[in-house]
């Protein structure tokens, strides 16, 4: 997702600033369970707080089910990520699990737990 309406990314670009974000979409579990999809997200830390993550996200629902996928699961969402969890939670993604001291994050003197939804 890149500022201006240009269907080409063409010549020298200030991504710091014209780059908002972007996402990928990937099997969660390759194989049998393929049709389970997850996803990750990068907003600009320049410009978060102004609905980027929400409209990836809404982008992603979109392409998902596009891409063969039937189901969506975010097996590591930190609960120190605030944004994320908020978006989850606001379109109805159900906390399934909980990782007890998933990840060691910068900035936390402890590990912090992870949500799955």
């Amino acid at each position: 997702m890149v500022l201006g309406d240009s269907p080409v990314l063409e010549g020298a670009r200030q991504w710091e600033k014209e780059c908002l974000g972007t996402f990928c979409i990937k099997p969660n579990y390759p194989g049998r369970c393929s049709h389970i999809c997850t996803a990750n997200f990068l907003v600009n830390a320049g410009i978060r707080g102004k609905g980027i993550g929400r409209t990836l996200t809404d982008c992603y629902l979109q392409w998902a089910p596009r891409l063969g996928y039937t189901y969506s699961m975010f097996n590591l969402v930190f609960e120190s990520n605030v944004a994320a969890r908020r978006i989850w939670e606001s379109l109805n993604f159900k906390r399934v699990g909980r990782v007890k001291s998933a990840g060691i994050l910068k900035g936390h003197d402890q590990a912090v737990d992870a949500i799955m939804y």
